[in-house]
Formats: C-alpha cells, structure tokens, sequence
C-alpha cells in the first residue's frame, strides 16, 4: 500500500506544480534571465580584478597579451547581456543597478548608458515604447 500512497504524493505534487505553473508560466524563465544578470553583474567584477592583476602583473604590455584579451573580451560580452536582457525580479534589477556603481562601468560612459536605459526599460514596462 506505499507504493499506492507515494504515486498518489507524487502525483498530487505534479498537479500542484503543474497548476502553478499554468498561473505563473514565466516564473521558471524570470528565474533564470535573473540568474543570467546576477552572472553577468559578477564577471564584470571579476574581469575586473583579472585585468587588473595583469596589468599589476605586466604593465603596459598586459593589454597586448592574449589572456587579457580574452579576458576582455568576456567583460564585454558580460556587459552586453547587461545591457540587453530584460530583468524580470529584483535580483536581476539589482544586478544592473550595482553594476552602475563599479567604477569602470562608471568610467566607460558608453556601456553605462546602455544598462542605465535596459534598466529604466526594465522598471517601466517598455512604457515609452
């Protein structure tokens, strides 16, 4: 009879899950968009640190080598996702606006326009659009 009684469970817990879901479809989706900016909000950080280290490391010559570039290279791409994917929670939104405050972001007026407007996007709905 356990066996009959943790089918029921398991399928009681599947219903459950499903009828949420049909509620909330974009909860799974929203989690993992977030997920993506919170990701990306901390490789800026640590690309940060990395270049730094090399330049520490190499003087002038760091941004010649290829580990910097790459690195670079991934900073960029980082920022990108910043700057273009939609935060839908507010750890995604959070993501963005922390990433405002680091000083090379700050520095680089460019990038810091593009997550600055990808946020007031975010915390308006597109209202403007």
């Amino acid at each position: 009879m356990q066996a009959n009684s943790d089918t029921t469970t398991s399928r009681r817990r599947f219903l459950a899950a499903a009828a949420v879901a049909a509620v909330v479809p974009n909860t799974a989706i929203a989690a993992a968009t977030d997920v993506e900016l919170v990701d990306a909000a901390a490789g800026v950080v640590e690309a940060d640190r990395a270049l730094n280290a090399l330049l520490d490391a190499h003087g002038d010559d760091a941004d010649s080598r290829a580990d910097y570039l790459a690195t670079e290279k991934q900073r960029y791409a980082h920022l990108e996702t910043l700057a273009t994917v939609s935060a839908i929670g507010t750890a995604g939104l959070l993501a963005k606006a922390r990433t405002l405050q680091v000083d090379s972001v700050v520095d680089d007026v460019h990038r810091s326009a593009e997550i600055a407007l990808s946020l007031a996007d975010d915390l308006t709905g597109g209202l403007l659009s």
